[in-house]
């Protein structure tokens, strides 16, 4: 199978202007990445092209192509790229709903740039749905938990089935001296989404309520008299945000959105990114003055800077 599929999997190499003091150097910043389609589009991952001037693939065969970027989203950590080469050979996606917890896995990517073709690695679905936050600024939500070994130079290449079919996008190894076997790869979910979005926009237009939140604990529940402790709590709005528009007001607890429960943030998150769209009116039900009430909200698109 491996066979079959390598021929997919492509060396990335983005290389960014970076000026010091009255001179200019090349920074070089390396990844992998897979083909989607028969169009040449390449999936890799946000951090592996951020910041660059220009983009080049490796295919397994040896050929340089130059890469256009497509689009990339930092919230997914994804980056989608273009080769204009016909005929390229492509990895389709498994059916999201189909992955299970146990099943075998291979990671394949340029890791450690090692020369040669790519890395692969063996391993299984270890958890689903998991989140993790890579730095301080981001939290990446939907993602495959697997303990095939992903080493640098991994990110952006495919977590794949035994039946050759895109897992996920590899894209962060939790790492430290009590830590093995934990890596974390972008769900299909949200890379087929993702992906159509910049293939369709350029970029990805998330939907957007405009309200900092957190999640119903006990403790607060109790505080605010409130006969339940899950849910998303409003901490405050966003000026002419969607959500103050609709009516909402800071300390309303949100129950439901359209009828799918929102009982941490996890499910708020995910309703947003992969269930509802720019535009779309929403009923959004909230516990607020000891009894709940519907609102009906038009989420906007969400901006560069939210706040």
């Amino acid at each position: 199978m491996v066979e079959d599929v390598r021929a997919a999997v492509v060396s990335v190499v983005a290389l960014a202007e970076v000026q010091q003091g009255f001179t200019t150097d090349t920074r070089p910043q390396s990844g992998s990445g897979v083909i989607i389609d028969l169009d040449g589009h390449i999936l890799t991952n946000h951090h592996v092209i951020e910041g660059s001037d220009s983009i080049t693939v490796t295919l397994d065969d040896g050929r340089k192509l130059d890469a256009e970027l497509v689009g990339s989203d930092p919230l997914t950590d994804l980056a989608l790229l273009r080769a204009d080469e016909p005929s390229l050979p492509f990895i389709p996606f498994a059916d999201p709903s189909a992955v299970r917890v146990g099943e075998w896995v291979i990671a394949i990517g340029n890791a450690l740039a090692l020369p040669g073709g790519p890395s692969v690695t063996l391993g299984i679905v270890s958890a689903l749905d998991r989140s993790f936050a890579p730095d301080q600024s981001n939290v990446l939500y939907g993602l495959v938990q697997t303990d095939a070994t992903i080493n640098p130079g991994n990110s952006g290449g495919p977590l794949m089935n035994l039946n050759g079919e895109i897992v996920g996008i590899n894209t962060a190894v939790l790492r430290g001296s009590s830590v093995e076997g934990i890596g974390f790869a972008v769900g299909g979910e949200t890379a087929i989404h993702v992906s159509n979005q910049l293939i369709q926009w350029g970029k990805v237009r998330w939907p957007w309520l405009g309200v900092i939140v957190s999640e119903l604990d006990p403790e607060t529940a109790a505080e605010m008299a409130v006969p339940f402790s899950r849910g998303i709590l409003i901490r405050s709005l966003v000026s002419d945000s969607p959500a103050e528009m609709g009516g909402l007001k800071a300390d309303d607890i949100i129950v439901s959105m359209d009828g799918e429960p929102t009982e941490g943030t996890r499910d708020f998150v995910q309703l947003l990114r992969l269930k509802f769209a720019v535009d779309q009116v929403v009923d959004v039900e909230v516990w607020r003055d000891g009894q709940t009430g519907n609102f009906q909200v038009r989420l906007g698109e969400r901006p560069a800077s939210p706040l």
